[in-house]
């Protein structure tokens, strides 16, 4: 009996289940570099935002992230126990508040960055360089292109922020949905 070959087969009808396959792979990946540090994808989704989008309202943030409103609230409350984030009052709307990162947040964001940075290798081993920036592009023009198909610039901004992270990944030079339960709160070191 001949063995099947463990090679993925490359069908275009696939192409959905190996990217869910491989984004699976990338929050493994991710999970383990987040963990000892009490954070979870969600978290450094936002923290990320943050670092590179400034201080901006919960509102747009939860809309930059693609995150539920609701669920967003939980996971500042999270980072704020962590004195990673803080809220402010927006001056310009007492209603709003402007969600900033803190020193410890900064240092924590650039330490799981170039954390991240290095689990990439892991994950596109089978990548040279040019073939990581490929990749990158590529991706970058479906979700841009699903983007303004969709017609939303939330959707261009959760691109956005998507985008970012894949390039942390790739290991480029430039600089991850909705969760219907409350997260779990663990302590960050």
């Amino acid at each position: 009996m001949e063995r099947k070959s463990l090679r993925t087969a490359r069908k275009p009808e696939r192409i959905g289940q190996l990217l869910t396959v491989a984004a699976a792979a990338a929050q493994s990946l991710a999970r383990e570099r987040l963990r000892p540090l009490g954070l979870t994808p969600r978290g450094w989704v936002v923290l990320s935002a943050l670092a590179e989008g400034g201080p901006r309202p919960q509102i747009d943030l939860a809309t930059a992230t693609g995150t539920d409103r609701t669920v967003m609230t939980y996971l500042l409350d999270d980072l704020e126990r962590h004195d990673l984030i803080e809220r402010a009052r927006d001056p310009s709307d007492r209603r709003s508040y402007q969600i900033h990162l803190t020193r410890r947040g900064e240092e924590t964001h650039r330490t799981v960055a170039s954390g991240l940075a290095a689990q990439a290798d892991t994950l596109l081993r089978p990548l040279d360089a040019p073939e990581r920036r490929r990749l990158t592009d590529l991706l970058a023009r479906v979700v841009d292109d699903w983007a303004r198909r969709e017609g939303a610039l939330s959707q261009a901004a959760r691109s956005s922020q998507a985008l970012a992270a894949l390039d942390a990944l790739a290991g480029s030079d430039s600089k991850t949905k909705r969760r219907t339960r409350r997260p779990t709160r663990s302590r960050v070191e």
